[in-house]
């Protein structure tokens, strides 16, 4: 899965939302290391919810639209196999991002050195930070007790990094989607809990419906936006 991709395919315009949850499951298929891309159409229609003739109903006009290309493929015999796709995404608003960076490059989370960036004594925490817990702020749903949460996230930056804390929220908050929110943990239990290093389950896509999976890849970009800013 490229979340790069995956993110540059919601940020694409002027298609309509059905095309768009087509464009995202396509990207998903990505791999930035190799550029491969081929989901079948059988796949697509099993992850889209939507019959085969459907999904390449959307793909004619993504086509169309000069966001993918068609790439034919065959087997050593000569047959033809399933399509594979070209990818011409613009970066539109996330344009300053960086190329993404291979799995097999990335250090592992648990080996990411802590940034001393604060203590408890908040008049020690610079602007920047603050503005990463507002933030954090603006995302988390259960909104109670900001000044303990501020507190505690100043105890927070001197065992994690930033991007740790900020991640593992977003990936929390994805989580937890549409539960009771009198039943989440206060922002403040999360970060003294130390909890950006639980194991958490994100909510499968392929279990949603169409409408489900439109609100939920929404609401990821919204809160990956905020926490890129």
């Amino acid at each position: 899965m490229s979340h790069y991709m995956t993110a540059l395919a919601m940020q694409q315009k002027g298609i309509k939302p059905a095309t768009k949850i087509v464009l995202y499951w396509i990207a998903d298929h990505h791999n930035s290391e190799t550029d491969a891309c081929f989901p079948s159409l059988a796949t697509l229609s099993d992850e889209c919810e939507m019959s085969k003739r459907a999904v390449q109903a959307h793909i004619d006009t993504l086509s169309y639209a000069g966001l993918i290309e068609r790439v034919e493929r065959k087997r050593g015999n000569g047959s033809r196999t399933s399509n594979g796709y070209r990818l011409n995404l613009t970066k539109q608003a996330w344009q300053n991002l960086p190329p993404p960076i291979a799995e097999s490059a990335r250090p592992p989370m648990q080996n990411l050195p802590a940034l001393n960036l604060g203590t408890n004594n908040l008049g020690n925490i610079t602007s920047k930070n603050m503005s990463i817990f507002d933030n954090l702020w603006q995302i988390y749903p259960k909104k109670v007790g900001k000044g303990t949460a501020k507190k505690a996230f100043a105890k927070a930056m001197t065992k994690a990094t930033a991007d740790q804390i900020q991640h593992s929220l977003a990936v929390f908050v994805r989580a937890w989607g549409n539960q009771d929110k009198k039943f989440m943990p206060h922002l403040a239990t999360w970060l003294n809990g130390e909890r950006w290093d639980d194991e958490i389950q994100e909510a499968s896509l392929q279990d949603m419906s169409s409408d489900q999976q439109m609100q939920a890849i929404l609401g990821s970009l919204t809160n990956d936006r905020k926490l890129l800013q």
